[in-house]
């Protein structure tokens, strides 16, 4: 979420300075850079907003990147970042899909998003054959606005999707087919004290990962049947903490044997924060998207992000991170979204690939 109003900001900025929050490592966090940016969006202002990346298993060079334009629907690039589609489905705000979803007999890679328009839960079919998404059906829902969203698989092969507010509400519902339509059960509501977007799940482990925007990033159990009692605040916006509010992309890398990252988009100082994956969720190190020479700008004001570990190509060796771009600039357009190889992340911040 960003403010509307601009004017006044540095004056508060001085007056804030003797209290900042900004993280102790922020002015030394490394810089790496995007290779690769989409075309800008069609929409004006706060537009493009959250990724998802669909990793193809026969030819990784041929996966696909979801992703949302706030004020037109969804956006689908190459990974040379070509837009395939730009589909008119309303104001989408994030994405998220899943492989292996059974529907007309057959499985396929179901594809959720945030209406707010409809004011619904919006599913899509992503044919990666046709490398085209095409509209499935809506589910209207009881929120005054729906935000943010995330997708899961547990180990039995259920499918769920988790949406929540601008009020601190998170719903989960299970999701099946019927009818050729998606139908989603509500299995539990979850209460945040304030906003909630970014969020991801841990199949492996069953949990649940949920940033609250001015708060920080919760680690929880993912199954329906669980109350949210067990919720675990990892790391926070306050002094010291390493997130400065807005907190927003929240996604895994998820590596072999349980191993990889927690990766999460501080947009008060244009950082990525990282974590490990295993439990207690240690904090490795942060970083910056900067501009490359003769190529992509920097990237700041970030709001969704995706990392797929399992996308291995020669451009992206160790996979990829695909974060969205609140100010475009060189030359100056509409928001858009830029990819960085994982493997860069890594040799900056000494991770294990």
């Amino acid at each position: 979420m960003r403010f509307a109003l601009v004017l006044g900001l540095a004056a508060l900025s001085t007056v804030m300075a003797g209290c900042s929050r900004t993280p102790p490592d922020a002015r030394q966090a490394p810089v790496v850079t995007a290779t690769v940016e989409t075309p800008p969006v069609a929409s004006d202002g706060d537009a493009a907003d959250d990724p998802a990346i669909w990793v193809s298993p026969r030819d990784p060079a041929q996966s696909l990147i979801v992703g949302t334009d706030k004020g037109r629907g969804l956006e689908l690039y190459t990974l040379a970042g070509k837009r395939l589609q730009a589909l008119k489905a309303g104001d989408m705000n994030n994405v998220d899909l899943r492989a292996g979803f059974a529907m007309n007999r057959g499985d396929i890679v179901l594809v959720a998003a945030s209406d707010r328009t409809h004011q619904a839960l919006a599913f899509f079919r992503l044919d990666t054959q046709q490398r085209r998404l095409q509209l499935i059906n809506r589910i209207t829902v009881d929120f005054d606005e729906p935000y943010g969203l995330c997708m899961s698989r547990n180990a039995a092969g259920e499918f769920f999707v988790f949406m929540g507010d601008k009020n601190g509400h998170l719903d989960q519902w299970q999701l099946s087919a019927a009818g050729g339509k998606v139908q989603a059960r509500h299995v539990r509501s979850l209460r945040f004290d304030s906003q909630t977007e970014g969020c991801t799940v841990d199949a492996a482990s069953g949990t649940l990962y949920v940033g609250e925007e001015g708060k920080g990033i919760w680690r929880l159990s993912a199954a329906a049947d669980a109350d949210g009692s067990d919720r675990t605040l990892i790391d926070h916006t306050g002094t010291d903490g390493h997130l400065v509010a807005d907190v927003e992309g929240v996604d895994l890398y998820r590596g072999a044997d349980a191993g990889g990252y927690l990766v999460v988009s501080s947009q008060g100082d244009n950082r990525y924060t990282v974590y490990t994956r295993a439990v207690p969720n240690r904090y490795l190190g942060s970083f910056r998207i900067g501009d490359r020479r003769g190529g992509p700008d920097g990237v700041s004001d970030t709001d969704g992000l995706a990392v797929a570990a399992g996308l291995r190509t020669d451009a992206y060796p160790a996979g990829l991170l695909v974060v969205q771009d609140g100010h475009n600039t060189d030359p100056e357009a509409t928001q858009d979204f830029k990819y960085v190889s994982w493997a860069d992340v890594a040799a900056a911040l000494k991770l294990s690939r």
